[in-house]
């Protein structure tokens, strides 16, 4: 299995569409995802939401099945912008979400571990600074751990 990747993405959206297809655009650039990922994660995100209130910050965890992804790894998004995600506990409470980690990976038995690491470091308020304004060794260094977790 290759190693896996990490990017970070400071993107401009202005709407959860927007988001979406300008995370597509960076992984299928960086040759990470196939062309289904984003009618795929567009889909899974509309009947299972992926935002999440820590109390002093909402983030989302887009994610979709191993099928749509070609190598792994995880895309740390950074938009400008808040943009709406719905809650995972509540589908019907908005969120605004100016950070979304994107967890990518091909073998479907690591990707609850995956999830748990990143909801791990997210619940250190120091982690989501990094992750949002860090410079990419610092975001690196912070995401070490989940990528740990989709390496064989």
């Amino acid at each position: 299995m290759p190693t896996p990747r990490l990017i970070v993405a400071d993107v401009t959206a202005t709407t959860q569409d927007d988001l979406y297809t300008q995370v597509n655009e960076r992984l299928i650039a960086d040759n990470m995802v196939k062309s289904t990922f984003l009618d795929a994660v567009s889909a899974r995100e509309e009947k299972f939401p992926t935002g999440l209130d820590f109390g002093y910050v909402s983030i989302a965890i887009p994610h979709i099945d191993p099928d749509h992804v070609i190598s792994p790894g995880v895309l740390v998004c950074r938009n400008s912008a808040s943009t709406i995600f719905h809650a995972m506990d509540d589908p019907e409470r908005s969120l605004d979400v100016q950070l979304s980690i994107w967890p990518l990976v091909t073998d479907p038995d690591n990707q609850v571990g995956m999830l748990g690491a990143v909801i791990a470091l997210i619940q250190d308020e120091s982690s989501y600074h990094i992750l949002l304004h860090g410079e990419d060794a610092q975001v690196a260094d912070k995401l070490s751990h989940v990528l740990a977790t989709i390496e064989n």
